[in-house]
């Protein structure tokens, strides 16, 4: 069991997101996931993301390890030199990280959080694919004698077009809203925290009820409580509990990912659990009310931590790559929100596998995988095949 497990460990992950569909919306052979050559990689990852961080086209990755913000650059094969193109020296660990462009100059930035402190770190990025610290960072969404990020999130909660930071504070039971100002300057928001319920992990941002404010959805793992809390977005950065809430879930809710699982225009969303190896899958009925899917809740197989929706196999349907623990599991969507039991397990090649960044990194046009593997210390890169095509050596 990886020991990100515990409550008191350092670590912890992203801002959980709706991959796009790469490629075509035709419908091909489901493919399957392998390592890439020189996976996994002798690298000690928390957290990954995948960017175009030097502007050549081909998605790079970027990792935190300790208290380095590592940038890979890709060549477009799927490769990646064990070594990294580009190495900064944060001055801090960090257990969460969220790529965006924070300072409209069309080049992407980091934003960074640790599990064991409140404030929140900016970099920004070169074009190079390198990153300094913004002026003013770390900045802080609020103070407190219990500091335990469990969740972060860039994205535009007053609908000025300016990403804005939300972070979730599972010892407060709350999550703190940073507004920016569009140079990679963050600042609390007039009225910053909000309560979400008992023990907060990875929260996510979707316009649930259509009124194009984004609302967020932050499950609640304190063992036995078994909800998703929904906060309703008024457009100025300021949030209210939805009707009827919090949700009741099949588990105890740990990661949530959301995205249109039925193919209605309306996001719903997945929670894998913290204590068994199942899943909720709640759908919404346009109105921002979140039910069980007729499939729910959905058998992982094992434990899962990190869940991305995207359509892997161009069937222009929904499905769910998970990380569990040890392995990467693909679940096909039918498009009404059920989805296939005894998916493909491919092995991460490590153990602590948790987390999930999803990009075309050979330029196939169909999405592959890295993970960070925080037992092995290592980072596995699994590339997409699909069944025509010779395996990679």
């Amino acid at each position: 069991m990886p020991t990100i497990n515990s409550r008191s460990s350092p670590v912890r992950l992203i801002c959980i997101f709706f991959a796009p569909a790469i490629g075509c919306a035709a419908a091909l052979p489901h493919p399957a996931l392998e390592p890439a050559p020189g996976s996994p990689l002798p690298v000690a990852a928390t957290c990954v993301a995948a960017g175009d961080f030097n502007g050549d086209h081909h998605p790079d990755l970027l990792v935190t390890v300790g208290n380095r913000l590592e940038t890979f650059l890709g060549d477009g094969s799927g490769r990646f030199k064990s070594a990294p193109d580009r190495d900064l020296d944060m001055g801090e660990r960090a257990s969460e990280i969220v790529v965006g462009d924070v300072n409209a100059d069309g080049v992407l930035d980091a934003v960074t959080a640790d599990h064991d402190r409140y404030p929140v770190s900016v970099f920004l990025g070169d074009g190079k694919g390198g990153f300094a610290a913004a002026p003013g960072s770390p900045f802080w969404p609020k103070h407190g004698d219990h500091p335990h990020t469990h969740g972060l999130i860039v994205c535009d909660v007053n609908n000025d077009k300016i990403p804005d930071v939300v972070t979730a504070n599972s010892a407060d039971g709350d999550i703190a809203v940073m507004l920016g100002d569009g140079h990679g300057h963050f600042a609390p928001a007039a009225r910053a925290l909000f309560p979400c319920g008992r023990s907060p992990y990875p929260i996510a941002a979707a316009d649930l009820n259509g009124d194009g404010n984004l609302d967020i959805l932050v499950p609640n793992s304190e063992p036995g409580v078994r909800t998703l809390t929904v906060l309703l977005g008024d457009g100025t950065g300021a949030f209210t509990p939805a009707p009827g809430g919090p949700i009741p879930t099949a588990g105890n809710a740990y990661f949530v990912a959301t995205g249109d699982l039925n193919g209605d225009g309306h996001p719903d969303a997945v929670l894998s659990h913290n204590e068994d190896d199942l899943a909720t899958v709640l759908l919404n009925d346009g109105h921002g009310r979140l039910r069980p899917s007729p499939a729910s809740p959905l058998r992982l197989g094992n434990r899962g931590w990190y869940i991305v929706i995207t359509d892997f196999d161009h069937d222009g349907k929904a499905d769910l790559i998970c990380a569990t623990e040890r392995s990467v599991r693909v679940f096909a969507g039918d498009g009404r929100g059920g989805f296939a039991a005894n998916p493909p397990v491919t092995p991460s090649g490590g153990r602590g596998c948790w987390k999930l960044a999803v990009a075309d990194l050979n330029g196939d046009g169909t999405p592959d995988v890295a993970t960070p593997n925080v037992e092995s210390h290592d980072l596995t890169i699994l590339l997409s095949r699909r069944p025509s095509e010779a395996p990679r050596h």
